[in-house]
């Protein structure tokens, strides 16, 4: 069977807070949601990869949580999302109050603690996501990645920290070891907030850097996938505003410094 082509944009720690702006005096968070889905439409996309941090904690207010379904509604593909850190699945969760899933049937939000499968076989994709419920050093983000099925497209979802040897002493960790060993064709990661991407064996794992720029980073980013048949995956790294924007939107919101989170 024959690989599909296929497109994909992938973004993480949004970050949204009840930090909320009418239209045209957006928060940054909320902007960088609203870029994220613009910039999906235009590309066109076949699938919509959010790793992790949608929310920056788990006491959000319900105005913050339309916004977020309002936002995801729009999406015009699937939508496979992952919690992160601040918006993790310990007892406390958001989520325990919040369905992503009601702003459509193309939403797949994974709740399972252990990690799951989910197939898109109209495009020849099976993604397999694990979101965080205690970011802790015993926390491994790839423990469990299933093993690869011929005559698809294998993606990963994670959020943690990847370093490509020692420092053990950071929570939730991701390995060069452990990338190599997924089997995954593209590993979809959250975290940090820099764009960046690394390859291990036949995996290729990227952060897409942050769309909210009050986050540590002068730069709104996300990550554009291709699946190619022949050539294998490509990711481009994307900017979701113009230098202009950015100048004009730092004067409304005092950044915080911080590249991980």
């Amino acid at each position: 069977m024959s690989l599909n082509y296929c497109r994909i944009l992938h973004t993480s720690d949004i970050h949204l807070d009840d930090y909320l702006g009418g239209k045209g005096d957006e928060s940054f968070a909320q902007r960088g949601l609203i870029d994220a889905v613009d910039k999906s439409i235009e590309l066109n996309v076949d699938l919509f990869l959010l790793a992790g941090d949608l929310f920056d904690h788990n006491r959000v207010k319900d105005r913050c949580l339309e916004f977020a379904t309002e936002q995801l509604a729009r999406v015009r593909c699937p939508v496979v999302m992952i919690t992160g850190n601040h918006d993790c699945l310990a007892e406390y969760s958001i989520y325990h109050r919040y369905e992503p899933e009601t702003a459509g049937d193309h939403i797949h939000f994974i709740r399972d603690p252990a990690g799951a499968v989910i197939d898109f076989p109209e495009l020849g994709i099976k993604v397999w996501g694990k979101g965080i419920v205690n970011h802790h050093p015993d926390n491994r983000p790839l423990e469990r990645v299933p093993k690869k099925e011929s005559g698809a497209w294998f993606i990963g979802l994670a959020h943690g920290y990847y370093i490509n040897r020692g420092a053990d002493i950071y929570s939730s960790l991701i390995t060069a070891e452990q990338i190599e060993a997924s089997g995954l064709d593209y590993l979809a990661l959250g975290h940090v907030h820099v764009f960046s991407e690394m390859k291990h064996g036949d995996t290729l794992a990227a952060y897409p850097g942050s769309p909210n720029i009050n986050q540590g980073t002068p730069e709104m980013t996300a990550a554009f996938v291709e699946l190619l048949p022949r050539e294998g995956v490509k990711v481009t790294r994307i900017e979701l505003a113009s230098q202009g924007q950015l100048a004009s939107r730092k004067l409304k919101e005092p950044a915080m410094p911080s590249f991980l989170g």
